[in-house]
């Protein structure tokens, strides 16, 4: 037990000095693998690594290395990818809202904690008037409690727990 703590206590201090070496020098853009094909030298293929993205070297980021940065570095002389953004962003909100709309409705069943589902009646008959319909409803018109339907409902679902398939 004592040959193994002796090992370690020789080894982790040249580890973490290692370690600690290397993450403090700044990666060259140079690779330490070159590859020869055969004796001539034309065929060298040189390996070099993007060190645009690492915070430990002080050159400035490629002006094309993001998504952003590709659709957004040259706005100062493209105006015509403007509209293209514009576009991109009433896209994007519109996608949101219509998603957000989308799952408000009756017709999705995502909390599946319950053994009902969100459109049988015992769940929805205190709520259905205020759950989303249409988009296109500005004034309120799909949202209005229908009496007679509660009625017919009410009697149907009287009806389906005597015959005993509720």
């Amino acid at each position: 037990m004592n040959r193994v703590a002796s090992n370690l206590s020789r080894i982790c201090p040249r580890v973490l000095v290692y370690s600690y070496r290397c993450a403090s020098t700044t990666p060259s853009a140079q690779g330490r693998l070159h590859v020869l094909y055969g004796s001539n030298p034309n065929g060298f293929i040189r390996y070099e690594r993007d060190v645009s993205r690492d915070p430990r070297v002080k050159v400035p980021q490629k002006q094309g290395d993001t998504p952003l940065r590709f659709m957004l570095r040259r706005l100062g002389h493209a105006y015509e990818v403007y509209p293209l953004i514009f576009l991109v962003g009433v896209w994007f909100v519109l996608f949101c809202y219509v998603t957000w709309f989308s799952f408000d409705k009756v017709e999705v069943w995502l909390d599946r904690s319950q053994k009902t589902a969100p459109w049988d009646w015992e769940r929805i008959r205190n709520n259905y008037w205020k759950k989303n319909t249409v988009i296109g409803d500005i004034n309120g018109f799909t949202h209005k409690r229908l009496e007679i339907m509660e009625k017919l409902q009410d009697k149907m679902l009287e009806a389906a727990k005597k015959r005993g398939t509720r």
